[in-house]
């Protein structure tokens, strides 16, 4: 865990979990065995979840999957990331600096650096100002 971490709310975390400096927490659960790499200043809503493991169903022992046969998935966010409340990230998504996720959006795939995001399945919608942006991040001015 980084300097300057802010955890608000009930919080959950692996021991698969990297967190970067002064990034702020208001209630998240993070679950299986992936690594989670969460990026400096990111800043969360209520209720969010990670969720980094699935049953095998396709290839499992067993029906409707196999015990003790999970697949594993990496989550990695960046700088800057910002969700609001309710957000589910699943296993093997990246998501890019200074990326916003809308209140509620499920993200199944990679969400683009400086991207505007939300629904379910998470969709790109529009995208930051990249030059006030840098402007602010040149100047210091992080929350």
């Amino acid at each position: 865990m980084g300097k300057g971490v802010c955890i608000n709310f009930r919080c959950t975390f692996t021991r698969n979990t990297f967190i970067d400096d002064y990034a702020n927490f208001n209630g998240m659960t993070i679950a299986g065995e992936g690594r989670v790499g969460i990026g400096q200043y990111f800043h969360s809503g209520r209720d969010c979840h990670l969720i980094t493991s699935f049953h095998n169903y396709d290839t499992g022992s067993r029906i409707p999957y196999g015990p003790h046969e999970d697949i594993h998935r990496n989550i990695d966010i960046g700088d800057f990331v910002w969700f609001g409340d309710r957000i589910t990230v699943l296993g093997g998504v990246k998501i890019g600096e200074g990326a916003v996720i809308q209140a509620g959006a499920v993200v199944v795939g990679d969400i683009p650096a400086m991207a505007v995001a939300g629904g379910n399945p998470a969709q790109v919608f529009k995208y930051r100002d990249q030059s006030h942006f840098d402007q602010l991040k040149q100047r210091g001015l992080f929350f």
